[in-house]
């Protein structure tokens, strides 16, 4: 092994899944070195492109971590669906804990989860961000009494923000943000890792925002509702220059005025905010399944495509649309037991109804990509959640970030 040089050892290092470069790091000084550097990034970049881009879980919002379905590749080469990780992280980290209740509170972008521990009449809740599969994870301190709030006196919800450049992890931002019914104000008590310190920030903001927010690009985004009960998407950027209402922006959904088949929902796809929905354009006589992304602009439509009898007319209910290629979207039938995934661009379709079931009750489907695999929850465990749930994908990067 000594008698090898660097670059036959960055040849050889770059073929492995990414899951192994945290032991690998502790090998030696020189293969820590060159699992650090740039040129062996982009070398792994290169060899992989050719393969799916990463692993990613679908989510909803039970803040238990537990997932619908998970998309397996072998870039990071895991064994297991992502949510596994996330509860085995909880369980061997935590046991000291044991008697406290561990809630997944919020996702971001770049693969971080972020864990609360409910308080106890003796210990206050404690704030950890994680990368469950590295396993890496750091305590946050986010102590609201300087500023003259008490946490257990609000209902507060979570947010997780990170700022990356050039695909490196560079600071993240913890939000705890508040916002009582029918109040104009949305108050965000805000950690950040670049200063170590919390802040208060008080927004004024006329919309009824919905408990969740998903993470993306150092913004948060909210599904709300204005005075005039339309839906829209609330965006706040805690990056920008400013504060409080000069960080927000308002987006109406851009079919506003017309007939839709699902409920309005929003996934991040390829670093944009996108939404997909079956409705009628101007100037066509047919229903369209349409796609739009979120730019600086407002929406963009990116495709348009026949449904056909299989969406329209059929109980299929929308998943989410693949976060890297943004051309596949998955529904799912609760009528049928089946799981549907569309090309956006042509409107070819597939139909799995046909299951490979798991010891663990998970139902595993083979994509076209052999190196790729789906894992869904039975089908008696979708059903019962699809139709009142909120979705997230969850997403690992394209490479292994250190927590800042």
């Amino acid at each position: 092994m000594e008698s090898l040089t660097d670059d036959l050892w960055t040849t050889v290092l770059a073929r492995l899944p990414i899951k192994s470069f945290t032991c690998f790091k502790l090998v030696c000084k020189q293969w820590k070195s060159i699992l650090e550097s740039p040129f062996f990034r982009n070398l792994f970049m290169s060899v992989h492109q050719n393969s799916p881009s990463s692993s990613w879980s679908l989510m909803y919002y039970s803040m238990t971590a537990d997932m619908v379905a998970d998309y397996e590749c072998d870039t990071w080469g895991l064994n297991r669906p992502l949510d596994s990780f996330i509860k085995s992280l909880l369980f061997d980290k935590y046991d000291k804990h044991k008697n406290r209740h561990f809630n997944v509170v919020a996702y971001s972008d770049a693969g971080l989860i972020l864990i609360h521990t409910e308080s106890t009449d003796m210990e206050k809740g404690v704030l950890y961000l994680a990368n469950p599969v590295s396993r890496e994870c750091v305590e946050i301190f986010l102590d609201p009494r300087p500023i003259g709030i008490e946490m257990n006196k609000y209902c507060w919800e979570w947010g997780l923000v990170t700022r990356t450049e050039q695909g490196h992890l560079l600071g993240y931002k913890v939000v705890a943000f508040h916002k009582k019914w029918n109040d104009t104000e949305l108050s965000c008590l805000i950690y950040s890792s670049e200063t170590g310190m919390s802040s208060l920030e008080t927004s004024v903001v006329n919309y009824n925002i919905s408990l969740h927010s998903i993470s993306l690009n150092g913004n948060l985004h909210w599904l709300a509702l204005n005075n005039d009960n339309q839906e829209v998407v609330l965006s706040m950027d805690f990056y920008a220059t400013g504060r409080g209402s000069n960080r927000c922006r308002v987006s109406p959904f851009p079919d506003l005025e017309k007939t839709t088949k699902f409920k309005r929902t929003c996934t991040p796809c390829q670093g944009f905010l996108m939404y997909m929905n079956i409705t009628k354009l101007a100037g066509s006589l047919e229903d369209k399944l349409c796609v739009w992304r979120l730019r600086s602009e407002g929406w963009q439509l990116i495709s348009k495509t026949s449904p056909g009898s299989i969406l329209a007319g059929f109980d299929y209910l929308p998943m989410t649309i693949d976060p890297f290629d943004a051309k596949t979207a998955y529904f799912w039938s609760t009528e049928q037991e089946s799981l549907l995934y569309i090309n956006l661009h042509n409107g070819k379709f597939v139909i799995h109804n046909q299951f490979e079931h798991t010891s663990d009750g998970h139902i595993m489907i083979s994509l076209n990509d052999p190196r790729a695999m789906v894992s869904v929850k039975s089908p008696i465990i979708i059903n019962h959640i699809i139709k009142q749930a909120y979705f997230l994908p969850f997403v690992l990067p394209q490479w292994l970030h250190r927590i800042p």
